[in-house]
């Protein structure tokens, strides 16, 4: 009789425990996940994770780092440079694509809301005329048969659906900027790219900070 009454208690015990997920019955807390990327500026190269288009504004050997924190429910993406240009301000934005060639391959911002595409305009009937010669030099809209890009929505281009980074260097060259947000990535952004001028926040030209002369990969 005392063998089973200890057998049961036992079993009871082990019962018990097995219910147990954690203190107070929480679900565990998951840890943040942190990705980061650093790279120094060169000329682009096959494979390269920093490009510099631009050398006078983002000389080869800078170096900047992006480390990216996200929770269940929010994120934060901070940005550190050494190596640039003193006393000068700068546009930086994450993009959608890795970094290529040239500045255009690291694609548009990264939106959490995405901003409506426009509808195509038809096309004409019968063959375009051809674009005249300087316009071919000069890589133009026209000579590329596209459209130049409609106006940026104020309602979509802005710091709390973007990752606006800007910095203004300091006199040793260096800069750091972090922004915040609530909500998090998916699929995540590819790519920092350093833009010439800070970015701009007209109803015309919002999200606008000039040529991009500088990209770094971010891991997928």
């Amino acid at each position: 009789m005392h063998r089973v009454t200890k057998l049961l208690m036992l079993l009871s015990v082990a019962v018990a425990g097995g219910c147990t997920s954690s203190a107070g019955g929480a679900a565990p807390v998951k840890s943040p996940r942190v990705t980061s990327a650093t790279g120094t500026f060169a000329a682009y190269s096959p494979g390269a994770t920093a490009v510099t288009y631009d050398p006078g504004l983002v000389p080869a050997g800078a170096v900047a780092t992006v480390s990216i924190t996200q929770t269940s429910s929010d994120s934060r993406v901070w940005f550190t440079v050494a190596g640039l240009l003193p006393n000068r301000g700068y546009g930086v934005h994450l993009h959608t694509n890795p970094c290529g060639a040239t500045g255009a391959d690291a694609g548009p911002h990264y939106q959490h809301r995405h901003a409506p595409v426009p509808p195509s305009a038809p096309s004409p009937p019968g063959p375009a005329p051809a674009a005249p010669a300087s316009a071919k030099a000069s890589g133009s809209a026209s000579a590329s048969g596209s459209a130049a890009p409609p106006p940026a929505n104020p309602s979509y281009a802005n710091p709390q659906n973007e990752i606006w980074l800007d910095v203004t260097t300091r006199a040793d060259g260096r800069g750091s900027s972090v922004a915040t947000h609530p909500w998090t990535f998916d699929p995540p952004p590819r790519s920092l790219v350093i833009h010439a001028t800070p970015t701009k926040t007209g109803p015309s030209d919002a999200g606008d900070a000039g040529a991009r002369v500088a990209c770094l990969t971010l891991p997928a």
